[in-house]
Parts: structure tokens; C-alpha cells; sequence
């Protein structure tokens, strides 16, 4: 956790969630993320516990009792903070890295955070989801960009087989 923002040149861009692959024969699932006013996009390869609960949670599913992320969402919330957004922030010997920005007694305090998660929690709080410039740039290099976006109708597709997931290089993992 950090307490304040430091000042920094890093630029963030904002980005949507656009594919979730999830494919029980194998053990990474695939999270594409879309440059939301541009054309960059990369993949990010979860668990299956967590492309599951991002798949519920964009498909608005409740759950009849509070899972991991409640919890998190729930303690931001009961502390006095708000979220303001997720940021994936740097991608370092593959594996990405994450932050919550919360927003708590006027200022703004950073949490650590796996992807997969943040991204979890930003679909549930319904907050946007940045990621930083050089993050794109490098990232978006050598993945495939999906000629697709997320609706309800393509989340209903996402379990099983997918031959195209099958032939692409995901990239780094988190």
C-alpha cells in the first residue's frame, strides 16, 4: 500500500475489458484488454478461479454469499475509501502488476494488486480501468488484437474449446 500519489510522467490509458476465453482443458485463461480510443489491445493470461469471476461479475451474477473480491470492495468501502479506478502499471520479467486507486480522507492511496483480481473488482465496482502508456505499447507488440467485443452474447461462448485461443501467444502472465 501506498499512502499519496507521487507525482509521476507515467500516462495512463484507458482500456476495456474486450474477450474473456476461458477453457477448462487448460491451465491459463486468456483476459483481453482494448485500448478503449485506439486500436492496441493484449492479452493477459488468469487463473480460472479468476476469468470465472470475471465472467460472473460482467454478466452481473450475485453470488448467495460474498466472495474474495466483495470482501476487498467491501473493506474499501467500510475504511472510508472509494475506488477510483485499477491501473496496471508495469509489466516487468513478464508478469504484470496492478494497482487500486482508492480514493480515502482527501487523498489517494495505491494498492498492490494481482491483474486478474483488480480487474475483477473494477467490473464489479463498475470503475474504469487504465493501463500505463509504455505498458500498452510493449504489451500490445507482440499479441494478437481480437476482431471482437465483449457483450452478453459473446460471454454465453466462453467456456470450452477455443480454437483460436489455442494458435495465439497470450503473453505475460500475472
Amino acid at each position: 500500500m501506498q499512502r499519496g500519489l507521487k507525482e509521476s510522467n507515467m500516462r495512463e490509458i484507458e482500456c476495456e475489458l474486450s474477450k474473456i476465453i476461458i477453457n477448462e482443458g487448460q491451465e491459463g485463461q486468456i483476459v483481453w484488454l482494448q485500448e478503449k480510443a485506439g486500436k492496441r489491445a493484449f492479452a493477459i493470461v488468469v487463473g480460472f478461479f479468476e476469468a470465472s469471476s470475471l465472467r460472473d461479475r460482467v454478466r452481473e451474477f450475485v453470488p448467495p454469499r460474498p466472495m474474495t473480491h466483495h470482501l476487498v470492495s467491501n473493506c474499501i468501502r467500510d475504511l472510508g475509501g472509494k475506488l477510483d479506478r485499477v491501473l496496471i502499471s508495469e509489466l516487468k520479467e513478464n508478469t504484470y502488476y496492478a494497482r487500486l486507486v482508492v480514493r480515502q480522507d482527501g487523498g489517494i492511496v495505491e494498492v498492490d494488486a494481482r491483474p486478474s483480481d483488480a480487474l475483477v473488482i473494477a467490473v464489479q465496482e463498475k470503475v474504469p480501468v487504465f493501463v500505463a502508456d509504455d505498458v500498452l505499447s510493449e504489451a500490445s507488440k507482440w499479441s494478437i488484437t481480437p476482431e471482437i467485443s465483449l457483450s452478453h452474447e459473446d460471454l454465453d461462448g466462453t467456456e470450452g474449446e477455443d480454437e483460436d485461443a489455442s494458435e495465439e501467444e497470450p503473453g505475460p502472465q500475472t
